[in-house]
């Protein structure tokens, strides 16, 4: 119904009621409440990303490293031989076993050089720091511990 011309309070109504209509249609559109909490999760995501702390390094020592041939299947029925580089790594309480380094194993490293080194136990991985901020990622093979090496030597002692 329109109002007169003279008294604009009924056309103000009604124009006032359709802005909201308008407002409340445009708020409750499910895919306007599926981009808001996208938008919230994403928010979310990032915010609890950046209070990451960074990971601890230890001091450990290449005790050395010995080779070994691998085989594994290549896909096709065929099995693969490869030579691979295993070296060991002796922490404070762990010898770490580990291969599969990809530039580590082309470096030119001594038995007896400190490296810093953390552990990933659950994804098996042992990263070694170079440079201060890069990481070689290698794959762990095994543990001993440091006490079962140290009685597994044989003494000189009669």
């Amino acid at each position: 119904m329109r109002g007169k011309r003279g008294s604009g309070k009924p056309f103000l109504i009604c124009k006032e009621i359709s802005a909201r209509n308008w407002v409340a249609k445009r708020l409750m559109n499910p895919l306007t409440i599926l981009r808001t909490a996208l938008f919230v999760l994403l928010g979310v995501t990032f915010a609890a990303g950046r209070d990451k702390t960074p990971p601890a390094y230890h001091q450990g020592t290449i005790t050395g490293w010995d080779t070994r041939i691998d085989t594994y299947n290549a896909g096709n029925g065929q099995s693969v031989r490869r030579r691979v580089k295993l070296y060991e790594l002796k922490g404070s309480d762990l010898i770490y076993e580990f291969d599969k380094c990809g530039a580590f194993q082309a470096g030119e490293f001594t038995a007896g050089q400190a490296v810093d080194y953390r552990v990933d136990d659950a994804a098996k991985r042992i990263y070694i720091r170079y440079d201060n901020d890069k990481e070689y990622k290698c794959k762990m093979d095994g543990t001993r511990s440091v006490e079962s090496d140290k009685t597994a030597t044989p003494s000189t002692a009669p």
